[in-house]
């Protein structure tokens, strides 16, 4: 209410003036209409709303000053979208692969404010299968738990997301966090919507008609789920999970006798050695082989990358019987430990070298946690945490305009060269790029190799970047799914990983190349 009479307060001034002026002559300097520009500080004092009167207008968080989206805005259908594409929870299995080498550039889109990345809760899994693929356990869904109020305790969200409903079908969407709440809703356009979630706490949305609309969501968490000291009990006292199949047990049991761990209780003990023992793994251009396992030969060799890290490291909690989960989504993976009050989430390491946020509009404060209580090798932050490759990305990705966007907001689309980079071409030697291999059959949210050679006339194209792309070729649309770079010779080889709202389908393999100062620009044939 107060929100409403401010502006309608101020609109009333404006026809005032605008009425005044047209029957009296203004004096020379005399200002008849000056724009105020919205406060948010005065929209928190004032406890405005959106122009729906759904939302807080403002939020002070820990992490400081936002802002309510814009809930009158419709969406486009240039916008990503959650859909019908994503995968529902009960056909969502996580298959491990052996490609252990570290991804350069992941993109990714951040739909939260405080700004999340790459912490986006899009898929989890809490239980293992014989064949050692991960599972969610319990795929009943119920409606996500909402609250009256954000509590001394909790941090504070907006989540701002497109989706494509499907009538009476899930529709994939990420959360913030475990245990978050929603505490207030709205849809442009509005559209009666339920909010449900599986075992392992993966949301979805719900409606019931077939339509492309604007989730905006306000939320709350506790604090606790991010950071700060980790709680105790023998292990067996958390929650009961189930048993893990019975090979599955053996390899663990292998796993556990190798760390010294035999005998013991401590949920705490235990939790702290297999992070600093999965933090501990390297990234290798080497796959890891020699035990027809993959989970033995992940977990003994300490080779891999975040996936890699979480996957073994749950496999092993929950043979153990400690509550486990691997969180992932198209840039990163971690897990979830249960330590007897709630769910915590701890960061293995393994991110990319440059996470490359798709995000538009005003900046937004990045979110602030407790301090990570469990040890790094060789120092207490990692250069290879996800939090370090956000903070990294937010340094070196200045945006060209000044207005703090960093590319177009839930895009896949390669929009092509810019004006510079078409003009600084014809200063460029001419380049040709070349897919030598990659992958012929890839599940969505698993990585694809690919490798080939950028070179020109005189010869090899060192260190530039490599913009990997799927062509569909129905349509011609192209869809960039993330980087790769080149080495000293020219070539390029490494993994992207598919986005889970890439249709299923047929796809041309296609790289592309800003260039730098001797290499020009350039795209290979489909």
């Amino acid at each position: 209410m107060v929100f409403s009479m401010r502006r309608r307060f101020r609109a009333a001034i404006g026809s005032m003036v605008f009425a005044l002026s047209s029957v009296t002559q203004a004096e020379p300097g005399v200002v008849l209409h000056e724009y105020i520009p919205p406060d948010p500080k005065e929209d928190i004092e004032l406890a405005a709303t959106t122009t729906d009167g759904r939302l807080p207008a403002a939020m002070m968080t820990r992490s400081g000053l936002v802002e309510a989206p814009d809930t009158s805005r419709l969406p486009t259908a240039a916008e990503k979208a959650y859909g019908m594409s994503a995968p529902r929870s009960v056909e969502s299995r996580y298959n491990p692969d052996r490609d252990t080498r570290r991804p350069v550039v992941s993109r990714y889109d951040d739909p939260f404010s405080p700004a999340t990345a790459p912490y986006k809760r899009l898929r989890a899994f809490d239980g293992v299968a014989a064949d050692y693929t991960l599972t969610v356990v319990d795929t009943t869904l119920r409606a996500v738990v909402r609250g009256d109020a954000v509590n001394p305790g909790d941090d504070a969200f907006y989540g701002d997301m497109t989706v494509d409903l499907v009538p009476g079908e899930p529709v994939r969407i990420p959360s913030v966090g475990p245990g978050a709440r929603i505490i207030r809703q709205t849809t442009q356009p509005s559209v009666d919507v339920e909010l449900v979630r599986d075992g392992a706490e993966n949301w979805f949305v719900r409606g019931p008609i077939r339509t492309r609309l604007r989730l905006v969501l306000q939320l709350a968490i506790a604090q606790d789920t991010f950071g700060g000291a980790f709680g105790d009990m023998a292990v067996g006292g958390q929650r009961r999970i189930p048993a893990v199949p019975s090979n599955v047990a053996r390899s663990v049991h292998e796993v556990v006798k190798a760390l010294g761990l035999e005998g013991e209780t401590s949920t705490r003990a235990i939790v702290t050695y297999l992070v600093t023992y999965f933090r501990g793994f390297e990234p290798s251009e080497q796959a890891p082989r020699g035990r027809d396992n993959i989970y033995l030969d992940l977990a003994l060799s300490r080779k891999g990358v975040c996936r890699h890290r979480a996957y073994a490291f749950v496999i092993t909690a929950l043979g153990l019987g400690i509550p486990a989960r691997m969180v992932l989504n198209e840039a990163h993976a971690w897990v979830e430990v249960h330590d007897g009050s709630l769910w915590r989430r701890i960061d293995l390491g393994g991110a990319s070298t440059l996470l490359e946020q798709q995000d538009a509009g005003p900046p937004r404060p990045p979110h602030r946690t407790a301090p990570d209580v469990f040890p790094w090798p060789q120092g207490s932050q990692a250069e290879d945490s996800g939090a370090a490759v956000a903070q990294r990305s937010r340094t070196e990705q200045t945006p060209s305009d000044g207005s703090g966007a960093t590319g177009p907001h839930n895009q896949y689309s390669y929009p092509g060269p810019t004006m510079a980079e078409s003009e600084l071409s014809s200063r460029m030697v001419p380049v040709t790029m070349t897919v030598l291999s990659h992958d012929s059959q890839v599940l969505r949210g698993s990585p694809m190799r690919v490798e080939g050679v950028v070179r020109t006339d005189h010869g090899p194209c060192s260190f530039v970047r490599v913009n990997v792309l799927i062509r569909d070729p129905r349509t011609a649309r192209r869809h960039e799914i993330g980087a790769v770079s080149t080495d000293e010779e020219g070539r390029f080889k490494g993994s992207v990983v598919i986005p889970l709202e890439v249709q299923v389908g047929d796809y041309d393999v296609m790289v592309a190349t800003p260039g730098d100062a001797q290499c020009g620009p350039g795209t290979s044939d489909p």
